[in-house]
């Protein structure tokens, strides 16, 4: 044995002896249950190399359980709020009875100022009525509807109060798909800012790339390439050359004195000790600055500066060495003799004649 399959698998079978056993909890108020009643199928399959099946069908009658609240079928209501006149709302609860009609309603505390709610004639339905004027504006609506044994749950309606009269619900412009004008039309003006900011920003785009730049170099500036020569302070190209031929020490120099150290090879002066006796303190003095004026190791010494001789370590030597292509006995200034007295020239060129 075996069951059909199905879409709520509240049933199984033992497959040998065919006992079926509830595997889960079965719901009265089901879209499989029809009245109550809840049929599956039962397969019986032989042992045969091609087997034969047999169905049957299974009615399970449930019984009814209190397990769901009445609840009020419209959400949403629109009432005037001059002369209003009362709206019905209707009431209904999955359970049969006796756990369904008649029912009870009860307003809660913030609804009663406003609102009147009483049960219809038949008890499955609810008159709703508006008891003082009203703005126009949503209202929530907060009722508790029970069954006849007062299991009963809290409903929530939305009331549109309308600026109207009579029976003729007449919202007009303000409230519109629950909204009121105010928030439509600041709605509606953020979309078209929003639009303008985008069409100026596109405007502004398109505009900066039709704007040519100015070449940094005009079409008739013909430049040659700029070469970058990497030359200066290159570098010697003689790197064996003896650096120590520049400096010239001091191992040349005949022996000189520094003006700014204290001669090494002279002594100083002895100076007498201070005396014990005060009457010989004038002496004392006069020694001490007699041997203090003598003293060659104070300063300013009086010594030679050091100078770099023009020409140390020269070669040639000096200039004596350097002979001319002639010597002057061979020269002849015989031919000075012919030019004349001294100021003749200047005679010439100024006097204005021989004379």
């Amino acid at each position: 044995y075996r069951m059909a399959p199905d879409s709520t698998g509240w049933l199984s079978i033992n497959k040998t002896i065919g006992v079926i056993t509830v595997k889960s909890p079965m719901d009265r108020e089901s879209t499989d249950v029809v009245d109550g009643k809840y049929k599956a199928l039962v397969l019986a399959v032989d042992n045969a190399v091609v087997p034969a099946t047999g169905t049957g069908t299974l009615q399970v009658i449930l019984e009814d359980v209190n397990d769901n609240a009445p609840t009020i079928d419209e959400r949403e209501i629109k009432i005037c709020n001059q002369d209003p006149e009362p709206v019905l709302l209707s009431v209904s609860d999955k359970d049969g009875p006796p756990f369904g009609a008649p029912f009870s309603v009860q307003l809660f505390e913030q609804s009663l100022t406003n609102w009147t709610a009483t049960m219809n004639e038949t008890r499955t339905g609810i008159i709703l009525k508006l008891k003082t004027r009203l703005p126009q504006d949503k209202y929530n609506v907060m009722l508790t509807v029970s069954d006849n044994k007062n299991f009963g749950q809290v409903n929530t309606i939305l009331a549109f109060v309308c600026d109207c009269k009579g029976k003729d619900v007449e919202c007009g412009d303000k409230l519109v798909a629950g909204m009121e004008l105010p928030g439509i039309l600041g709605i509606l003006a953020a979309v078209l800012l929003l639009l303008l900011l985008l069409l100026l920003l596109l405007m502004f785009v398109r505009r900066r790339s039709k704007v040519k730049k100015e070449p940094l170099l005009q079409d008739d500036d013909v430049r040659d390439n700029i070469y970058y020569y990497d030359e200066e302070g290159g570098g010697e190209e003689d790197q064996d050359y003896d650096l120590s031929q520049l400096h010239r020490g001091l191992d040349n120099r005949p022996e000189v004195f520094r003006n700014d150290v204290a001669p090494t090879f002279m002594s100083a002066p002895q100076y007498r000790p201070r005396p014990a006796n005060p009457e010989d303190i004038g002496n004392f003095i006069d020694d001490n600055l007699k041997a203090a004026d003598n003293d060659p190791t104070a300063p300013p010494y009086d010594s030679l500066l050091v100078f770099d001789y023009e020409g140390g370590g020269s070669e040639a030597g000096s200039l004596s060495s350097l002979n001319s292509s002639s010597s002057g006995g061979e020269q002849d200034y015989d031919f000075l003799n012919e030019w004349g007295p001294r100021f003749k020239k200047l005679a010439d060129m100024y006097g204005g004649s021989d004379d």
